[in-house]
């Protein structure tokens, strides 16, 4: 990865809708030069998708919940099975398996409290490995996003 492929990873982490016309002209390359260094990007792996950023108050999800969970074991079975619930419940954006003081960190987005506790009794419903867990409400939002610093 050469500085120009820095340069368009740099660019596209903040808009991906640019199009290969104006993405050479940032990075000063034809047009077919860029869409070949994404491309490549792309098939090695450094761009692992393209995605669309949801603004989860414009469609109804107004609150945001940070979730961190301790679990009793860790047996790999309870995790494997645990981390498959996790990737499946559609209230959970984002979750990070961590160390410290807490076993994984949640980042869920639900309408109001009510869909939150739900969210809750199905989680212990359906997760005997999870002793406890802490919910720290997001009162205001400072930084969000997944931009990487390049180089």
């Amino acid at each position: 990865m050469d500085q120009l492929d820095r340069r368009i990873l740099d660019i596209v982490q903040d808009n991906a809708d640019l199009t290969s016309e104006a993405l050479s002209e940032l990075v000063h390359l034809s047009p077919s030069a860029v869409q070949r260094r994404l491309a490549r990007l792309k098939k090695d792996g450094v761009i692992s998708r393209t995605v669309a950023m949801v603004d989860p108050k414009a469609v109804g999800r107004t609150l945001t919940i940070l979730v961190e969970i301790e679990i009793q074991t860790e047996h790999r079975q309870g995790l494997d099975q645990f981390q498959r619930w996790l990737q499946a419940a559609d209230e959970v954006q984002s979750g990070w398996y961590v160390t410290g003081s807490t076993d994984y960190v949640l980042l869920v987005t639900v309408r109001d409290l009510e869909e939150y506790n739900q969210f809750i009794e199905v989680l212990m419903s359906e997760n005997p490995i999870v002793r406890r867990y802490t919910s720290l409400v997001v009162l205001r939002t400072v930084k969000s996003g997944f931009k990487i610093k390049i180089g």
